[in-house]
């Protein structure tokens, strides 16, 4: 079996908001390129054959999927262009980290509370070693205690990452001595509700939802895991399709962790569930995370 479009889609990077059979080609961001239109896809009117590219890879040409048949690829590019494009994306990696690791010593330590999370109803409780810059909060995206990218987040919500720096298998830890558990989630606020919530919790902020993968099997999580899923109930609607939930889901199965997400709220994750919530929300919480998670005996292998 090939499991579905989206998946395919998934699997080879692509993030389009929705899937449309009409047999025509749209463009798409992808995991690496979050803010440009980087991928590309078809799928025709009966949602049984779809072609797909992402224009990041350089190796991969168009690929075919088929309903219930195995996905290939149609045509490659020369070697010329794929040793170009290796090069020309490496040399864009390495100032990309260069502007981000410039970024974050520009920053200053944040002072007091930054309106973002303070609009959130969020404390100060694990935002010791945030920054701040000209009235963006500043998050590290780190791979193996090494700085990668940074994430700004204005006063209004809104989230960027330095152009070209790599985010797949980069994360932020908001970690704890006596941690018991292990927390993944998507975004930082998610985390932080997370982390105020539950007692003897850190929590490993993803960034993304299609970076939990990625996060995961970098990390290979033992103990108590847990899965903290965004629930995207609207694109559920829409679509039928939650893509927070499955890519919550898809990271679990790497190391048969828990999973967990919020029910019952106009928000679609943890932080809006702690301000919807009000007076006794932190005590749900963290009876609803511990109650989800699962003791991990190894290590996440695939």
């Amino acid at each position: 079996m090939s499991g579905t479009f989206e998946e395919a889609l998934h699997a080879a990077g692509l993030r389009p908001r929705d899937v449309i059979p009409d047999g025509l080609w749209h463009r798409c961001p992808t995991i690496d390129k979050p803010k440009k239109k980087n991928g590309v896809y078809k799928l025709d009117v009966c949602g049984s054959k779809g072609w797909y590219r992402n224009w990041g890879d350089p190796v991969l040409g168009v690929a075919f999927w088929k309903q219930d048949g195995p996905a290939r690829t149609l045509r490659r590019v020369d070697e010329a262009k794929i040793a170009a494009a290796r090069e020309r994306d490496r040399r864009n990696r390495i100032e990309g980290i260069r502007k981000a690791r410039a970024l974050w010593a520009a920053g200053t330590p944040m002072r007091e509370l930054h309106p973002y999370l303070r609009d959130k109803g969020l404390q100060p409780r694990g935002c010791a070693q945030l920054r701040t810059w000209r009235g963006w909060l500043l998050i590290p995206v780190m791979v193996d205690n090494s700085l990668l990218n940074v994430q700004r987040i204005g006063a209004d919500g809104k989230k960027l990452f330095v152009k070209h720096a790599p985010v797949k298998g980069g994360c932020y830890v908001l970690g704890r001595p006596d941690a018991a558990v292990t927390a993944f989630c998507e975004g930082f606020a998610t985390g932080l509700a997370v982390y105020q919530s539950v007692r003897h919790c850190r929590v490993v902020v993803a960034y993304d939802a299609g970076n939990l993968f990625p996060v995961v099997e970098r990390f290979k999580p033992t103990g108590s895991v847990v899965l903290v899923a965004d629930n995207d109930h609207g694109t559920l609607a829409r679509r039928g399709f939650n893509p927070g939930l499955q890519a919550a889901r898809n990271a679990a199965e790497l190391c048969d962790a828990g999973v967990t997400w919020p029910e019952g709220i106009e928000g679609t994750d943890f932080a809006d569930t702690l301000y919807e919530w009000g007076e006794g929300a932190a005590g749900r919480i963290e009876r609803q995370v511990l109650a989800a998670a699962r003791f991990v005996f190894r290590e996440c292998a695939l």
